[in-house]
């Protein structure tokens, strides 16, 4: 879900790649246990309750009782059919108009009858995005438009936004291969249609918002970034620093990476990230858990030399010894060049990433990749295995009450616009329930009632925190499971299924078993 990455490293969503793919790491993270402020609520609401609120569990109107999962309490998701969730906690209390916080952000697009949520992307597919979408075929990028129209009409089919009409008003960014589009995207949104939340698919996008108070799903990553935004951007996946620091407890503590020669690979900054100071991050990670890297390589971001530049690079990482590269990305496609060149050059090192990585640790990702070098693909996951969850296949149901049959219920457009108008749909709904009306403001407290009890899909519970005065957790994972490939059964295996972590320990400790939340 991450940013538009320009060209040869553009996501796989969305059609022709064009990648409205919106920000893997949202602004203004600040991690923040709340179980103190949790129990608090438990005993102030004065008892335990059973509610059913998801996509298709009600309208949201300001009657409706939210469950707010305390983090010793389930939240598992019940009944049948697309949309459904369903926790068992204690029920968060009702605000009124002068209690909700006041978070200096923009209130517009919201009537009585219908709310205007903004989306950015390619939608022409200016540059290589063409290029990338005939590689890959439909069945794998799929078509936005198409996916845009099938959640929306879910939502709005399933009650709206406490009775209002989920309206999304689609704007074309440019992408990387059209930078001048960029600017009149973000203005049009803003201020032209004048949204009332927006899914940006630019860093650029995502600035003007955010710099004009618009609600943001999505943004910049970096830590200067996230200091000074503040509570404007609500994400799924953490930002970058504590993605990495995950993913080198991990290379410390599962991959033994300090007897190996690991390198180090990601693209070269731009439109999908400053890499550079990624970099810088990492590098200290490594070496505050006593690692290092072997070598540390950068690859432009340009489709025409991409197999020219990973056949370099193969070459290059293979006269160093690598035997373990970490891939830094915010996306698997240029995976799909660097494993068929590491195979041509005979080079078999073990490939790992994380999910900041969107897509990446899906089944629709690992079989683009050569098969011989993605055997020793192992990484970080925020997905549960087939038959645990009960929430699993939602996003493919629903795709397919609208387009059965179009061969594209799994493509990559499919499985992000799932998760990024479900999740926006609950914390509005949410917002609604919680205060009776819907603002800026109260959206980000209806983000707060969504406590390990909201699923779109076969994933670990989503949680954000806006607490009056902060600090926030604006990032909904938080736990991750290590996968890794099966070419034999052509799919990601679950070695420590059911154990989840924040951060890794010394000898795989400090997992937690998260499925009173999910099953």
């Amino acid at each position: 879900m991450n940013l538009e990455v320009g060209r040869w490293v553009r996501p796989v969503a969305i059609a022709a790649a064009s990648v409205f793919i919106t920000s893997v790491a949202s602004i203004g993270q600040v991690q923040h246990e709340m179980d103190a402020r949790d129990a608090a609520d438990v005993a102030a609401a004065g008892g335990t309750t059973t509610t059913t609120f998801g996509v298709d569990g009600g309208t949201g109107s300001p009657a409706t009782t939210i469950a707010g999962a305390a983090t010793t309490l389930p939240g598992a998701p019940t009944g049948s059919g697309p949309g459904r969730t369903t926790a068992t906690a204690a029920p968060l209390p009702m605000l009124s108009e002068d209690e909700i916080p006041q978070f200096g952000l923009r209130t517009q697009g919201v009537t009585d009858t219908e709310v205007k949520v903004g989306m950015s992307y390619n939608v022409a597919a200016c540059g290589d995005a063409g290029t990338l979408s005939a590689m890959l075929g439909a069945g794998v990028t799929g078509d936005p438009k198409k996916a845009i129209d099938a959640f929306t009409r879910h939502v709005n089919d399933t009650g709206g936004i406490g009775g209002r009409t989920m309206k999304v008003v689609v704007v074309d960014d440019g992408g990387s291969g059209c930078p001048e589009k960029s600017s009149a995207a973000a203005v049009k949104l803003a201020d032209e249609e004048k949204v009332f939340l927006a899914i940006p698919g630019l860093h650029v996008v995502a600035d003007y918002l955010i710099a004009n108070k618009v609600p943001t799903f999505g943004g910049r990553d970096d830590p200067a970034s996230l200091a000074a935004a503040g509570p404007n951007g609500i994400m799924l996946t953490e930002a970058i620093e504590p993605t990495l620091e995950k993913w080198t407890a991990f290379g410390k503590h599962y991959l033994d990476s300090s007897n190996h020669k690991p390198c180090l690979i990601h693209p070269e900054s731009g439109v999908s990230g400053d890499w550079n100071s990624h970099e810088k991050i990492i590098v200290a990670k490594f070496e505050k858990y006593g690692m290092k890297f072997t070598d540390i390589i950068t690859y432009q971001d340009d489709v025409s030399t991409a197999q020219q530049q990973a056949n370099t690079i193969s070459a290059r990482a293979k006269s160093k010894g690598c035997d373990q590269v970490y891939f830094m990305a915010v996306n698997p496609i240029a995976l799909i060049f660097f494993t068929q060149a590491a195979t041509q050059n005979l080079w078999f090192p073990t490939w790992t990433f994380t999910s900041y990585m969107a897509l990446a640790d899906t089944e629709l990702a690992g079989r683009l990749m050569d098969q011989r070098q993605w055997e020793n693909a192992i990484g970080l996951s925020t997905r549960v295995p087939a038959g645990e969850h009960k929430m699993e296949g939602n996003c493919k149901e629903i795709y397919d009450k609208y387009y059965a049959g179009d061969g594209q219920n799994e493509s990559a457009s499919v499985q992000i616009v799932c998760a990024q108008l479900l999740s926006v749909a609950e914390i509005m709904r949410r917002a609604v329930a919680r205060t009776g009306i819907l603002t800026s403001d109260s959206l980000l407290v209806g983000a707060d009632a969504v406590r390990n009890d909201f699923f779109f899909d076969a994933t670990v519970p989503l949680r954000w925190s806006f607490p009056e005065g902060g600090p926030y957790k604006t990032k909904g994972f938080s736990h991750f499971t290590v996968v890794d490939w099966s070419s034999e059964q052509s799919k990601y295996l679950f070695p420590e299924y059911p154990m989840y972590w924040e951060v890794m320990g010394e000898g795989k400790a400090g997992g937690q078993d998260l499925r009173q939340y999910f099953q």
